[in-house]
């Protein structure tokens, strides 16, 4: 996954939490992370460069969550295109100072997401290096209609990979370059209670010693460090409930 400006492509991810406070300071231990306030929002820094944010819930009766945000250059005609293909529009579009446009949807199985038209400001100020995000995937119950939906509202490409036990990961794609993907979670592997939902994933320079750091924080382990073929990742939850995902890329 690359910064990059093109439209479709991941361009931020914020938290929204319960507890601010304490959300911060779990990812200033966890990750080293650098956080600033302005106006109720704060900031995470990652070696100076913005990589995410945080916020308090706008519905306190919502669970705490990460967001992924998706750029578009304009983001009325996407929500337009989200209506049509089944989906939902939560927060209609917010203009924030100079900054740029906000709105946040639904697709068709449940899944949030964010749109974000820059005005001043294009997102991550870097992405993949240890500290910073580097994929985003979906979890759904619906990766027929998901599929469908996300092709025609964001003109993502896709591609089909072997995965498990005779199933199949398919890999999002702007532009050619890959950048997340999706899992069918209808399998016994996954709850029935899981709600479809989008896991964003952050480089790490040691992924046991980030989860070992995770329990010590008072975070959970949801999915302990396992090897797969990318790297080595593991399934995290913050204090207040936020699902997030780690992983250490295995050099090529």
């Amino acid at each position: 996954m690359k910064i990059s400006k093109t439209p479709s492509a991941p361009c931020w991810a914020d938290l929204s939490t319960s507890d601010t406070d304490a959300a911060r300071l779990f990812y200033e231990g966890l990750l080293g992370w650098r956080s600033e306030v302005a106006d109720g929002y704060g900031i995470f820094r990652s070696g100076g460069e913005p990589v995410a944010g945080v916020g308090p819930l706008t519905r306190p009766k919502e669970p705490s969550a990460w967001l992924p945000y998706y750029q578009t250059v304009g983001v009325d005609a996407v929500i337009a295109r989200v209506k049509g293909n089944g989906g939902t529009v939560v927060t209609d579009p917010v203009t924030i100072e100079e900054d740029g446009v906000f709105a946040v949807c639904r697709d068709p199985a449940g899944a949030a997401f964010g749109l974000w038209q820059p005005i001043t400001n294009p997102g991550f100020g870097v992405v993949n290096a240890p500290g910073s995000f580097c994929w985003f995937e979906l979890l759904t119950r619906d990766p027929d209609g998901s599929k469908d939906f996300y092709q025609s509202v964001l003109g993502w490409g896709t591609k089909q990979h072997p995965y498990g036990g005779g199933g199949t990961y398919t890999e999002w794609s702007v532009d050619t370059e890959p950048f997340g993907g999706m899992l069918d979670t209808t399998s016994d592997s996954f709850p029935e209670e899981l709600p479809s939902h989008w896991m964003v994933y952050v480089a790490v320079e040691d992924t046991d010693a980030t989860a070992a750091r995770c329990k010590q924080l008072g975070g959970q382990i949801l999915v302990h460090p396992t090897s797969i073929e990318p790297g080595r990742f593991a399934v995290l939850a913050d204090r207040q409930g936020a699902s997030f995902a780690v992983i250490t890329y295995t050099p090529r």
